[in-house]
């Protein structure tokens, strides 16, 4: 994928991840929770295939640990109960 296109995937999930921290703090906890969990995971995908070249294939947990926080946070937020 071109680096620009990363570039720009890597801003979306920032955004992402503010948004969903700031609705958070206001109260929307499943809202900012599921946001946290797209922008984290689409962030650690991004980052690894940017630098994926650099590593030629070594530390592969770099993809699958924060992959695997980000689904663990998804499923957190769709099972809280009474959640704005």
């Amino acid at each position: 994928m071109d680096l620009s296109k990363l570039r720009q995937l890597q801003y979306l999930c920032w955004t992402l991840i503010v948004v969903g921290t700031l609705l958070a703090i206001f109260g929307v906890v499943r809202s900012g929770s599921l946001l946290l969990a797209l922008g984290t995971a689409g962030f650690s995908v991004t980052e690894f295939q940017r630098t994926r070249e650099e590593r030629a294939g070594k530390r592969k947990i770099e993809i699958i640990l924060p992959l695997l926080i980000s689904i663990g946070l998804f499923v957190v937020a769709l099972t809280l109960p009474h959640a704005k």
